[in-house]
């Protein structure tokens, strides 16, 4: 790997010092070219109306943290102090600048800065919706003075080996621009006029064109991009850190990392877009469309689409207590049941299986929340369709059912249960002690089936310990005797 590292390509530095001969952002601008790189330099922030996308190509930032002259006094031969109202606009400025950026171009912004590096980070500490001092961020700030000591492009390499998120978003970044390049030359070799072939044949199929134009070259981006290689090991110490210091912050934390991963919110998701996943929600109750992604094609009025709904709710406390295996990492479902985890706001949500709601879009679409994504949507239309499908299967008889087992079952049935309410599990110590459940020990189930692979003919009967069923209090069972 070259010297550059993750950080190919364009670089725009922001210093009111580069036309000084001999100044030290002239040092670093010369050591980036001399890698390879090249430099976009202004002397000042640019204007506040500009269009941040002319920054769509840069790979990183350079900002001086002091972008304007400060005066020497004649007298003494010290700075001048800035008046705090004038800093504070300043410093006002600097952070819209970043904040804009952030918002239209998420790329690493390194600070480097003749200044202490402390308070220029405590001052960017106050504003937390854009820099936290003790979390990573896609703001790095390093006195200047270092900087030409260790090699601008080392330290940037390792600054990012502690970035996660940016890590991840530069090497994405170099495999995505690899497979966007190869997929538009494919496409140009094949004719230049590829998009409006593609345009008329959707034209003439009566769908949105311009939708479904943006789909096929989706679909071929994601099938040009190989798997990229990426090492977060390194993390894990952190994290196990962060859990063990507060469990249930860092499973907020958790809670909203997996809705990202499947499931985009109204704001990512176009007003005209319909598609199957479209998830609406009307007080306390949740929608998802099911219906084919060919279906979901206005071709006259939007009011003519109907969506095919399955009705949902939030999953209780109490529910997923009782319902989520910690063994297996999911949740025991019913055959007429589907449910999604992490879901929106931390909710996992169950949608019903029986009954399909068919609703106007014209009527659904002001209540839309978001989208679930493949392969969590493809695992609701795929229970949905193994639901239509279920063949309808007589019960077992009891009596060709091991005769402990029935026993066990007829005991519990006559026993008092508690049910626990929708946000509440009762504990072994607060269920009463007639019993509030039976668990069949392992030991019965493991030699009902050794005894009915050894072909007895009592299997079943023979085969009970003396204490096969155990719930709050033991609950002793005799072993039948033989005759």
């Amino acid at each position: 790997m070259s010297a550059q590292g993750l950080f190919k390509g364009l670089a725009v530095v922001i210093d009111d010092e580069l036309a000084q001969a001999g100044s030290e952002i002239e040092e670093i601008i010369e050591s980036i070219k001399g890698h390879g790189g090249h430099v976009v330099g202004l002397n000042a922030l640019p204007a506040a109306d500009i269009d941040f996308q002319n920054f769509s190509g840069a790979a990183f930032f350079i900002m001086d943290w002091q972008l304007h002259v400060i005066p020497i006094d004649a007298e003494t031969g010290n700075p001048v102090k800035i008046p705090s109202q004038l800093a504070k606009q300043q410093l006002n400025e600097k952070v819209e600048f970043l904040v804009k950026l952030k918002n239209s171009r998420l790329a690493p912004v390194f600070i480097f800065t003749n200044d202490d590096p402390d308070v220029v980070k405590d001052a960017l500490h106050k504003f937390a919706h854009l820099y936290q001092r003790d979390q990573p961020s896609h703001i790095f700030v390093y006195s200047k003075d270092d900087v030409l000591k260790k090699g601008v492009f080392v330290v940037l390499n390792e600054w990012i080996q502690s970035t996660p998120s940016v890590l991840v978003l530069k090497t994405w970044e170099q495999e995505y621009e690899r497979a966007k390049n190869s997929m538009f030359s494919d496409f140009y070799s094949r004719s230049v006029y590829w998009p409006a072939i593609l345009w008329g044949t959707f034209d003439a199929d009566g769908i949105p064109a311009s939708d479904e134009l943006g789909r096929v070259i989706t679909r071929n981006l994601f099938s040009r991009m190989t798997p990229f290689h990426l090492e977060l090991d390194s993390f894990s110490d952190e994290m196990n850190r962060q859990q063990k210091s507060d469990p249930e912050a860092y499973r907020k934390t958790l809670l909203q990392v997996l809705e990202g991963e499947r499931f985009v919110r109204k704001e990512g998701l176009h007003d005209d877009s319909i598609a199957p996943g479209d998830v609406f929600k009307d007080g306390k109750n949740y929608w998802i469309n099911i219906r084919p992604d060919c279906d979901c094609v206005v071709r006259g009025d939007e009011g003519d689409l109907d969506l095919y709904l399955l009705k949902g709710a939030r999953v209780s406390n109490g529910e997923i207590a009782k319902n989520l295996s910690v063994e297996r990492g999911n949740f025991s479902e019913r055959e007429d049941e589907v449910v999604v985890f992490a879901m929106y706001d931390g909710a996992s949500v169950c949608f019903k299986l029986k009954e399909i709601h068919v609703l106007p879009w014209a009527g659904m679409k002001g209540n839309r929340i978001g989208r679930l994504l493949a392969p969590f949507l493809t695992r609701v239309q795929q229970r949905y369709a193994g639901y239509l499908q279920r063949p309808g299967l007589p019960k077992i008889p009891k009596a060709a059912m091991p005769v402990d087992l029935v026993r066990v079952a007829e005991s519990a049935a006559r026993e008092p249960s508690v049910k626990a309410n929708s946000d509440e599990v009762p504990t072994p110590a607060a269920m009463p002690a007639g019993r509030s459940s039976i668990l069949i020990d392992r030991e019965v189930i493991g030699n009902i089936v050794a005894a009915e692979k050894r072909g007895d003919e009592r299997a079943g009967m023979d085969v009970l310990p003396d204490q096969g069923v155990k719930g709050q209090g033991e609950i002793d069972s005799k072993r039948p005797k033989p005759e």
